[in-house]
């Protein structure tokens, strides 16, 4: 069955990086590639200009009315730009992370790219996805042969390689488990297609070294690390911040 992928574009400064990806992705992959833009209200603060009800009315309506019209002339902009390299590019109104997981519904995985700093709306999703997504940073050349699964030993690491190989087939993967001493049972499921890297040192430096070395990472559900990632400091969020191949997270 034909996989589908929907990819959110958010911004302009993403445009040239979301070409690179997508030539190399549907090159890669046999897959339906969308991309969808939220015409986003809430993100804009409107003042209205009067305390009198109606001349608020009237202002907020206006202003709203300024801002729909920028934001078509800014996916008119995007779908020229794009249009080549998707099958099918459309615009929603709404909030951007609600909008986004209404029409995930229908797709197998969902793409989003990341720039210097994790903004909101992407602390939202990694918090509330429910399907599989990919993170993508500004890359010189996309690959996606030599990938490599952080592997705590935990469940969330096992679901995310069983929705990786759901999507994109099974293939060989490295494994990378750092300061675990337990038996990894995949090795038996997977055969050949399951190459361990026993590591021990500090997680996050040895995790940063391997990276490095591969084209794409699959890493577990950061739901409860976005939470607690100012008091806890997690690795995970800290893999997410630095790391500039993609990550797919199940």
């Amino acid at each position: 069955m034909l996989k589908r992928v929907l990819l959110l574009i958010n911004n302009e400064q993403e445009t040239k990086n979301i070409i690179k990806f997508s030539q190399a992705f549907k090159e890669k992959y046999n897959v339906v590639l969308d991309a969808i833009y939220v015409k986003d209200m809430i993100k804009y603060e409107i003042f209205p200009s009067t305390i009198e009800g109606i001349g608020v009315n009237l202002g907020v309506n206006y202003a709203l009315e300024e801002i729909r019209h920028a934001e078509s002339k800014n996916f008119q902009k995007y779908k020229e730009q794009l249009e080549l390299y998707f099958d099918d590019i459309y615009e929603v109104e709404g909030e951007t992370v609600e909008t986004v997981l209404d029409h995930l519904k229908i797709y197998d995985l969902l793409v989003v790219t990341k720039l210097d700093k994790i903004m909101p709306y992407l602390r939202e999703l990694l918090r509330t996805h429910y399907k599989p997504i990919m993170i993508i940073s500004d890359q010189e050349e996309y690959k996606f042969d030599n990938v490599i699964l952080l592997d705590d030993g935990g469940y969330k690491a096992n679901k995310s390689l069983f929705s990786y190989f759901t999507i994109f087939g099974e293939r060989k993967i490295n494994v990378l488990r750092v300061n675990i001493e337990e038996e990894d049972l995949l090795k038996e499921r997977f055969k050949d297609n399951y190459i361990l890297i026993d590591k021990i040192g500090d997680p996050l430096k040895v995790i940063l070294e391997e990276s490095e070395k591969h084209d794409m990472i699959v890493m577990g559900d950061l739901k409860y690390a976005v939470m607690i990632e100012k008091i806890a400091g997690k690795v995970g969020i800290k893999i997410l911040e630095t790391v500039k191949k993609p990550i797919f997270i199940g």
